[in-house]
């Protein structure tokens, strides 16, 4: 577990890197439970000001572990619903640590943006991303409702007409397209995308650190109210999709290359 998760803090910024490219950085539990160690301690950092995020290769992050997903499809229903309630629970903190960080979080993300990997996006303070970068919830493709807080997430970020096409269509869209419904802060070319996280990062780690957590901390409350509620509602609406033979249908089509059909 120890090199999932790449960290390193220079000039007081700790840089987290998802360290699984040959899976497109998909959120394991393994890597679910190593970012959120590593989050911690860089929070708790009194030699940290900054927080930055990415991931190792060419893609930011794929979102859930399909593959994961593809070995509890032997469980019973009710086995499954109990699974991923649980494993929802579990994997909503990441959401609300960055939102609830005492410091400045910056994502920078290039290549693919899905699934758990928007949710970190949406609940950073910053995103900079390259021009390679394409973001989606694919949620529905496999039969599953929205996770990771994304139902509140999307909603607070753009209005729930867009985020309903979004999700209800699972549309992918491209950095111009993010950065108009804002989900992402600011858009760069790829060559130009390490310089310009450097940039942000160096200007948030030489701010005042007291007040610019207070001032997150305000605008998140009020953007946020009852986010912790929407979370819990999400794991059982996930739990439900994942006990419904949908799911089953989404995932043995993903796993074996094939559109999926749904009853």
């Amino acid at each position: 577990m120890s090199d999932i998760i790449k960290y390193v803090v220079v000039d007081r910024i700790a840089t987290l890197t998802l360290n699984r490219p040959e899976v497109r950085n998909a959120l394991s539990p393994e890597l679910i439970e190593a970012l959120i160690k590593q989050f911690r301690a860089a929070d708790s950092d009194p030699q940290v000001k900054c927080i930055v995020i990415q991931g190792e290769g060419e893609h930011f992050c794929g979102g859930g572990d399909v593959k994961g997903f593809g070995e509890t499809l032997t469980l019973s229903a009710e086995e499954r619903f109990t699974l991923y309630e649980r494993k929802l629970l579990v994997g909503s903190r990441l959401p609300n640590l960055l939102l609830e960080a005492s410091k400045p979080v910056v994502v920078k993300t290039r290549g693919a943006v899905a699934g758990a990997g928007l949710a970190l996006c949406l609940a950073a303070d910053f995103v900079v991303s390259g021009e390679s970068s394409f973001f989606l919830a694919a949620h529905v493709h496999i039969g599953l409702s929205l996770d990771s807080g994304l139902s509140g997430l999307l909603v607070a970020a753009m209005g729930i007409k867009e985020a309903k096409r979004l999700t209800l269509l699972g549309e992918r869209i491209d950095t111009q397209e993010a950065l108009r419904l804002g989900v992402i802060s600011q858009a760069v070319p790829d060559t130009g995308l390490d310089a310009a996280v450097s940039k942000l990062a160096q200007r948030l780690a030489e701010g005042p650190a007291v007040a610019m957590a207070a001032s997150k901390a305000l605008l998140n409350h009020a953007a946020y109210r009852g986010f912790s509620e929407q979370l819990a509602e999400e794991a059982v609406q996930v739990a439900r999709c994942a006990a419904d033979k949908d799911f089953d249908s989404g995932i043995r089509a993903v796993l074996e290359h094939k559109r999926p059909t749904f009853d």
